[in-house]
């Protein structure tokens, strides 16, 4: 799980390859990390709601809200921030600029190597997410290139020599509505039309 500027972003709901979460479970010859927010007290869980609304919210606003005192919001978050699966960081919208692509990639990966295929997509900066599946694909990632050329290039050539991968399927993102739990009223294309017409 993270916050940033935008709110929380849930990872839970996958395998966390990249750190050892408290809950693990053996299946096969890896450990899948399964990360939940059920260890949290109340005021910790009512802390992250209200950050997930605002993830710049202070930690004055936020007491108001919840109704406990400062020092409380700020005795709570120091604690939660211990928690080597929550960091705050700044997420941009893909396409936030209307340059460049935006896409989510199906992987058909061999069984044995989903682990070593998904450690080895977490290392691309442009790749934003990486995520062990259930249904058709064993892996997806969402990533932001500068061009279709970059990703037929990542896809076919960089990617040509990774062992386990069998096949891919690509997704081009043409607006983006919501992402890491904020909604986005209008793009920046209709902002300049309205502009115009103003």
């Amino acid at each position: 799980m993270f916050f940033d500027a935008g709110g929380i972003v849930m990872d839970g709901f996958l395998c966390n390859f990249l750190n050892n979460s408290r809950k693990s479970t053996p299946m096969g010859n890896c450990m899948w990390d399964f990360v939940s927010t059920s260890d949290l007290d109340d005021t910790e869980q009512a802390v992250l709601s209200q950050l997930k609304v605002d993830g710049r919210m202070s930690s004055v606003d936020i007491a108001k809200r919840i109704g406990v005192t400062e020092a409380t919001v700020r005795r709570k978050m120091a604690r939660v921030l211990e928690d080597p699966d929550i960091c705050i960081q700044a997420v941009v919208r893909p396409l936030r600029s209307d340059v460049g692509i935006a896409a989510i990639v199906g992987f058909d990966v061999d069984r044995e190597h989903i682990i070593s295929v998904a450690r080895k997509l977490s290392e691309y900066s442009f790749v934003d997410s990486v995520y062990a599946m259930t249904g058709p694909f064993d892996i997806i990632i969402q990533l932001t290139l500068p061009s279709t050329t970059s990703l037929h290039d990542f896809l076919v050539s960089e990617l040509a020599n990774v062992p386990g991968i069998k096949d891919s399927e690509s997704y081009m993102i043409g607006r983006v509505f919501k992402h890491s739990g904020r909604a986005y009223q209008r793009s920046k294309t209709e902002e300049k039309k309205e502009g115009n017409n103003g």
